[in-house]
């Protein structure tokens, strides 16, 4: 899976800083060769943003919650990390 992130101004300002974060939290456990995690200057959707792209598919993402529901709905369900 290739997540990019928004780094814009405009992004960065209505949030998406703070994505980094929760893309770490969500992958803890998983195996870090699956995902590959970049950051970005400009998806031109400032407008919209922010803004992330999952496999090249663009997503407008509110908040952290609704990023972390966005990345848990594209994991595979068998790379859920170690059972406790």
């Amino acid at each position: 899976m290739a997540i990019e992130i928004c780094m814009g101004s405009s992004c960065f300002a209505r949030g998406a800083g703070g994505f980094p974060a929760v893309v770490r939290e969500v992958l803890a456990g998983r195996d870090p060769a699956l995902v590959a995690v970049v950051g970005c200057r400009c998806h031109d959707a400032c407008a919209k943003g922010p803004s992330v792209r999952i496999d090249g598919r663009h997503h407008r993402v509110v908040d952290g919650d609704a990023l972390r529901a966005l990345l848990l709905a594209h994991l595979p369900a068998d790379d859920a990390g170690s059972a406790p």
